[in-house]
């Protein structure tokens, strides 16, 4: 007991500096450990926003069971799209359609019947937020357009316009501009007057031309 009187002191302060050399060391394998579970937290959070797909919206019509507006992502195709909107209906096809195709904001899909294929022709366009035509979209055939834009008027046609129509070549051709710097067509029937071309051959030609 007199050993521990004498040397009270002495033990109070190295109890003291021990104490404080605890304190120091466990703050101090404590402190890069807390930093680095921070760190991995906020990589952690940083990949997750990168892993998340943007989404927008895509529209499909036709002969689907639920037609309508869906909320997709950028990981989806066409096909997704289908079944989302409850699939097929009866009679409907997708021989022209990319089902692989991958969607894009704002896109229209239409499907159509098997039907309306033998009537319609089918054309693949893109449409997205920039007003760029993005869809699968159909054009109704229009044969009295076709019908029009095939006939070649005899009053006006260039020499190698008339030649395209069928039975009519080289001289032919001048002949019916000869007639015309002459004589205007003022019906289809007076082409008989030309030199070389008589009725048989406007039989044959009667459905190309036009005044």
């Amino acid at each position: 007991m007199r050993i521990i009187e004498n040397h009270k002191n002495k033990i109070i302060s190295l109890v003291f500096i021990c104490t404080v050399a605890i304190i120091c060391l466990i703050s101090y394998l404590n402190l890069p450990k807390d930093n680095t579970v921070y760190a991995n937290e906020e990589c952690l959070c940083e990949t997750e926003e990168k892993n998340i797909p943007h989404e927008f919206y895509v529209d499909i019509k036709g002969a689907v069971k639920n037609p309508g507006v869906y909320l997709v992502n950028e990981n989806n195709i066409i096909k997704d799209i289908i079944d989302m909107a409850g699939g097929l209906s009866k009679n409907a096809t997708t021989s022209n359609i990319n089902l692989s195709e991958k969607v894009k904001s704002e896109m229209v899909i239409i499907v159509n019947t098997k039907s309306e294929l033998t009537t319609k022709k089918t054309t693949t366009s893109t449409t997205n937020s920039n007003n760029t035509i993005c869809t699968t979209r159909i054009i109704n055939s229009c044969d009295d357009e076709k019908e029009e834009n095939k006939l070649i008027n005899i009053n006006t046609a260039s020499k190698e316009e008339l030649m395209k129509i069928p039975n009519i070549g080289e001289s032919k051709a001048d002949s019916i501009i000869i007639y015309r710097n002459e004589n205007r067509f003022n019906k289809i029937e007076d082409i008989i007057n030309v030199n070389g071309i008589g009725e048989a051959l406007f039989v044959k030609i009667k459905d190309y031309i036009t005044v």
